[in-house]
């Protein structure tokens, strides 16, 4: 690990959701408490805002371009590149449950879009883990979920990592990436007793998984058998997602929050920029 600099200078309330876009040489993140998303041109380092008319917990890429989101309790397809954005709907769902909204987010290998759902107050198993396929259909993979993030999928695309943030527990799931299928769960990592919760995953090119530590100022790199095999400080409290970015994936990005900090440090809720000694993997996109 060497150099760390702030990529961007805004500070979130919940950043979270980096991504990067290799076709455009950008990358996005969001601010899910200021429902926004931001874009920065990799070569101007210049970052434009799409203002949203709910929170977002989550963005992905689209093979038509734009991106695909998860709000409050919708799916829509967004177009940051129209002044005023445009926001179409694909789907509602949860709207029943005033005290969940949805979260984290991610591409699969095969175009899939997975997001799921949390508890606001992170106290009851009322969040949902979702797919929505290419074809626009959607499914609920599993529930009893407290607070949803990842998901992120081992290289061959057999195991899919996904996190229970309030249980502070990080489970491995047996997936098929033909049919989106999600077999048996079996637990990769655990910060029981510890005084941080796992945030957001990514996986890099030698399977080795990276996972943000809420209130924990650091990330871990954690081999595919679940040891650590590092650990990264960062100058923020809470890192909420990272992921690798720049034309040739070296560089890990990695969101922060400011919100429920009483006296947070000056980068807190800032998009950070480091050099982690390995590559990423290409992002998926969404294929409808």
């Amino acid at each position: 690990m060497t150099d760390l600099e702030i990529l961007d200078g805004t500070t979130c309330a919940l950043g979270e959701s980096a991504l990067w876009d290799p076709e455009t040489a950008r990358v996005h993140w969001v601010d899910i408490i200021g429902a926004r998303i931001y874009t920065l041109d990799w070569a101007t380092r210049a970052t434009t805002t799409l203002q949203l008319p709910e929170p977002v917990g989550s963005v992905g890429l689209r093979s038509g371009g734009g991106l695909v989101a998860a709000l409050r309790h919708s799916v829509v397809f967004c177009d940051v590149d129209v002044d005023a954005g445009a926001v179409s709907l694909v789907h509602e769902l949860e709207e029943t449950l005033s005290g969940n909204r949805f979260n984290d987010g991610a591409v699969d290998p095969a175009g899939r879009f997975w997001f799921g759902s949390m508890d606001l107050a992170e106290k009851d198993p009322t969040g949902s883990f979702y797919c929505l396929r290419p074809d626009l259909t959607l499914s609920r993979a599993f529930g009893g979920i407290i607070c949803s993030n990842g998901p992120a999928w081992s290289p061959d695309g057999a195991t899919m990592y996904h996190v229970d943030s309030t249980r502070r527990l990080i489970t491995a799931y047996d997936f098929d990436p033909a049919t989106g299928d999600v077999g048996a769960g079996r637990v990769f990592a655990t910060d029981e007793g510890r005084p941080w919760y796992p945030d957001g995953v990514t996986v890099d090119a030698e399977g080795f998984i990276w996972n943000c530590k809420w209130d924990g100022g650091r990330i871990v790199r954690y081999a595919p058998d679940g040891s650590v095999d590092r650990v990264v400080t960062v100058p923020v409290p809470r890192p909420t997602r990272c992921a690798f970015v720049g034309p040739d994936l070296d560089l890990l990005a990695v969101t922060s929050a400011s919100t429920g900090l009483t006296d947070p440090p000056p980068d807190s809720g800032k998009t950070l920029l480091l050099d982690p000694g390995v590559r990423g993997l290409p992002p998926a996109r969404f294929a409808g």
